[in-house]
C-alpha cells in the first residue's frame, strides 16, 4: 500500500464515521447538489501565500502531488528553498500525529490536510488544536466541502505503534546511537523513565520473545509475513535501520544475548521522543503479549544467554555504580560510520 493510501483511516478504528456531526443544534449545511464545485476551499491566502487555486480531482495522491507542486511554485517565486515529506509523523504525550503533507518554504513550515468529507473535517477541527506542538505549525487546509461551524472535533492523534516504523534498506547513517543516555534533566539511568519502559518491556518478552520479534519484523515491514510467527533471535546481533516519527532513523537491533532493542541517534532525540517511543513500543508489544499468555500459547525454549537476563544484570550493576556516585554516560552505545543492510 503506497504511503497516500494511508492518508485517512490510516489505522483500524471501531469508531464510525460522522457520529460526531451536530452541536448547539447546529449541523452540516447541504451543498447545492446542482452546483459542483471545481477548486478546493484553502485558507492559503491567510498565510501570504495567496488564494491557491487548487482543483478536486477526488483522488488523494493527485490532490497531494498537485498542491505540494502549487507550494513548491511559490517557493520559486519567493526564490527560497523547498522541502516536503508526505505522512509525516510527530510524536506527542498523547500518542502520534500523523499529518499528510509537510513542507517548507524557506524558514517557515508548513502543513497540508485535505478535507472530501465530514470525517475528515471533524478531525481538521481537532489537529487545529495540536499542529502548533509540531515542527509545521502553520496549518493550510483545502476543502471540498464548507468548514462550517456547530461540530465536535473527533480525535486526530492516535497510539503510536511498531506499524507507524518503516525499515529502510541501504540506509546510510552516521553518528552516536544509544538505548539511553545521561543529560542534565535524566542525569541517572534507574530512576529514568526510559529504565521504566524498558523494564516493562523485558517483563513483557520474557517466554514470548520469538512471537514479539516476529511481531515486531512483521510491522516493520522487514518480513511480508501476514500471519504472527515466532522468529528465534540470531547468536550474532543483527542490525536494521528504522524510519521513524519526525524523520528519525532508529537502530533495531535483535540478538539472543541482548534481546529487541531500539537505539536512538543521541545527537538529535530528545529525551520526551525517546521515552514516548518507548512507552509506545512497548503497550503494542504488550498487546501482543497478554494474549498469547491468556490463551497459554507455548512459551520460548529457555536460552543462555538470553535478553531477560542480560538486562536485569545490566540495570542491577549500572544502578549500584550510579548510587555510588558514578556517573553512566550511555547505555547500549555505539558509534556508526556505515552503510546498512
Amino acid at each position: 500500500m503506497g504511503l497516500f493510501d494511508k492518508l485517512f483511516g490510516r489505522k483500524n478504528s471501531s469508531s464510525k464515521e460522522g457520529g460526531n456531526k451536530t452541536v448547539s443544534g447546529k449541523t452540516n449545511p447541504e451543498k447545492n447538489p446542482s452546483k459542483k464545485q471545481n477548486n478546493f476551499i484553502t485558507n492559503s491566502a491567510e498565510f501570504g501565500l495567496g488564494e491557491i487555486a487548487l482543483g478536486i480531482s477526488g483522488k488523494i495522491r493527485v490532490d497531494g502531488i498537485l498542491a505540494f507542486a502549487a507550494m513548491e511554485k511559490i517557493a520559486k517565486e519567493q526564490n527560497k528553498p523547498f522541502d516536503f515529506k508526505v505522512m509525516y509523523t510527530t510524536l506527542l504525550e498523547e500518542g502520534a500525529l500523523t499529518i499528510p503533507v509537510v513542507c517548507s518554504i524557506g524558514e517557515t513550515k508548513y502543513s497540508l490536510y485535505f478535507i472530501y468529507k465530514e470525517e475528515e473535517l471533524l478531525k481538521y477541527k481537532d489537529l487545529v488544536m495540536h499542529v502548533g506542538r509540531t515542527d509545521y505549525p502553520n496549518l493550510i487546509y483545502f476543502s471540498s466541502i464548507p468548514i462550517y461551524d456547530g461540530y465536535i472535533p473527533k480525535p486526530i492523534i492516535e497510539p503510536f505503534q511498531l506499524a507507524d516504523l518503516r525499515f529502510e534498506q541501504n540506509a546510510k547513517i552516521a553518528g552516536p546511537f544509544a538505548m539511553w543516555w545521561s543529560t542534565e534533566s535524566d542525569p541517572t539511568f534507574h530512576n529514568s523513565k526510559t529504565y521504566e519502559h524498558l523494564n516493562k518491556m523485558y517483563q513483557i518478552l520474557k517466554g514470548y520473545e520469538t512471537y514479539i520479534a516476529g511481531y515486531v519484523l512483521r510491522q516493520t515491514r522487514i518480513i511480508q509475513e501476514v500471519k504472527l510467527q515466532r522468529m528465534k533471535l540470531p547468536e550474532n546481533p543483527v542490525t536494521y535501520v528504522i524510519n521513524a516519527p519526525e524523520g528519525k532513523q532508529v537502530l533495531l537491533i535483535l540478538s539472543q544475548e541482548k534481546g529487541i532493542r531500539f537505539l536512538f541517534p543521541v545527537n538529535n532525540t530528545t529525551q520526551e521522543y525517546r521515552e514516548r517511543f518507548l512507552r509506545g513500543a512497548m503497550v503494542d508489544m504488550a498487546a501482543t503479549a497478554i494474549p498469547l499468555r491468556q490463551q497459554n500459547a507455548p512459551i520460548d525454549e529457555a536460552t543462555d544467554p538470553n535478553g531477560f537476563d542480560w538486562f536485569n544484570f545490566m540495570t542491577r550493576v549500572i544502578k549500584e555504580k550510579e548510587e555510588a556516585g558514578e556517573r553512566i554516560e550511555q547505555i547500549g552505545g555505539m558509534n556508526l560510520n556505515s552503510q546498512m543492510n
